[in-house]
């Protein structure tokens, strides 16, 4: 674009405006109690319009549409009436005025197009139609094929570590074990190989890059290659449970896309499903290999049975059950179409596009108090950043709170449990010397398909050196 000279004539060619627009005022009052319909071709007038309108004429009573012009004597005006509720008067004309049959007609239309606009919002404000939901498969396997599975993995991660001729055969049987309905095929292949941490490491790695690189092969033969990225997303609840499916979501894409500068013909595309802690160290992280194909398809994939989920979330809604919930909003990238660096560079634009629309989302499914959203990232590294400022928010509300009873944080301690069923840590705090515990806090590991407790540890460890709080650990002994 060039600037426009201060003193030259308006030049360019608009396009022409729709035929009828439709608006509010505000004046030096407020916003005005009749809307404005503006005729934009010949013959131009602008004139107010108001609903609720239930004048007698002629046609009040019919079943079709009917409509009248008037003539109001007392205020000397002309007034256009019909049987759906609405009104248009102060007809103010520019150029001349139209015959009364004429003014009429225009009328006619114009309300016929007012009633499509609120059609239109209607549809908008109703949301996009719902679509079919897929589950993944989750039946175990026999324990014979079980095992045989288990075997046939573990020993094509020791070809692959000894031959990369191997590795392509590799990568293809380890989605076959993730995709598969028995996610202990996958575990107990890479809980066999501790012993042997290279090749464990291999296993690992190809299946972490098998769900953050999915591919998905189409009947014609064609590929299309994404990755997978994710908002964290933190928030608030007083009643218990929590919701997981939000098909407004969909409304981020294109903002995202725009805030992201992702070029203009590269698929981005949100998943409506909501990934909690829980929901994804239920399946190891497994079932995120059925993402990519259940979206290419045109449908939502369903981590948990909708049906049951949902009666299971209405009971517990109803109970009082104050919680903080770190969650997950995944995203299909085309492959290459985002750099991280361009990535971080713009991520706080893309949230300031994207949160009110998370937040209409959230809110039009799920009762929820405060909420955060972290910046996009690649999917692994989106849970490790979000799990990472969870432990660190909850666990700094947790010692602020001790330390504006006691006065301080002096002879403060913190003994440590390792908890299975939450995946991670129980930090109880105490003055030392004492055995009361003043306060817990959880510290989660981060969900993975081999989720890491020594670096779970060793994080907690490091947050406490940097708060200068001593910490022990407490190992659960079994009788």
């Amino acid at each position: 674009m060039t600037p426009h000279p201060r003193n030259a004539r308006i030049k360019g060619e608009p396009q022409a405006p729709n035929r009828f627009i439709f608006g509010d005022a505000v004046g030096e009052a407020g916003l005005e109690t009749s809307e404005y319909l503006v005729h934009t071709v010949s013959p131009f007038f602008i004139c107010r319009l108001q609903g609720n309108d239930f004048t007698e004429f002629a046609g009040r009573e019919a079943e079709e549409f009917a409509s009248a012009l008037l003539f109001d004597e007392a205020a000397n005006r002309s007034v256009y009436v019909c049987n759906r509720g609405l009104r248009l008067f102060d007809f103010n004309f520019t150029g001349d005025a139209p015959t009364a049959a004429r003014l009429q007609s225009i009328c006619d239309e114009a309300i016929a197009c007012y009633q499509r606009l609120h059609e239109a919002y209607a549809e908008r404000e109703v949301g996009p139609r719902p679509r079919e939901m897929r589950q993944g498969p989750t039946q175990p396997l026999p324990p014979v094929e079980r095992h045989q599975a288990i075997r046939a993995l573990r020993d094509a991660a020791r070809a692959a570590a000894q031959d990369p001729i191997h590795r392509a055969g590799f990568a293809a049987l380890v989605q076959q074990a993730l995709m598969g309905g028995d996610q202990a095929v996958f575990t107990e292949a890479q809980l066999s190989l501790l012993a042997e941490p290279a090749v464990r490491a291999l296993l690992v790695n190809s299946a972490r890059d098998a769900i953050a690189f999915p591919e998905v092969v189409h009947p014609d033969g064609s590929v299309m290659s994404f990755e997978l990225w994710a908002l964290p997303f933190a928030f608030s609840r007083a009643q218990g449970g929590m919701w997981w499916h939000f098909p407004l979501l969909e409304r981020l894409e294109t903002p995202l896309a725009d805030a992201l500068d992702v070029p203009e013909k590269a698929i981005l595309w949100i998943s409506p499903t909501l990934f909690s802690v829980e929901m994804l160290n239920e399946r190891a992280c497994q079932n995120l290999m059925h993402l990519a194909g259940v979206m290419d398809a045109g449908c939502d994939f369903a981590p948990l049975d909708p049906v049951s989920s949902r009666a299971t979330y209405d009971a517990a809604r109803k109970t009082p059950d104050p919680q903080l919930v770190i969650s997950w909003i995944p995203f299909l990238l085309e492959r290459g179409a985002l750099p991280i660096d361009q990535a971080r560079q713009l991520s706080r634009k893309a949230l300031d596009a994207v949160m009110p629309l998370v937040q209409q989302a959230i809110g039009a499914e799920m009762e929820y108090g405060e909420a955060e959203l972290f910046a996009p990232m690649p999917w692994w590294e989106s849970l490790h950043a979000g799990i990472c400022a969870w432990n660190r928010k909850r666990l700094g509300l947790t010692v602020a709170l001790i330390a504006s009873k006691l006065g301080g944080l002096r002879d403060l301690e913190a003994i440590a449990e390792y908890q299975p069923e939450m995946q991670g840590y129980e930090v109880g705090l105490k003055l030392r010397g004492r055995d009361e515990i003043l306060a817990r806090a959880p510290w989660l590991m981060v969900p993975d398909v081999a989720p890491d407790k020594d670096a779970c540890w060793q994080d907690l460890c490091a947050c406490l050196r940097e708060a200068d709080i001593p910490l022990s650990e407490t190992i659960l002994k079994l009788h």
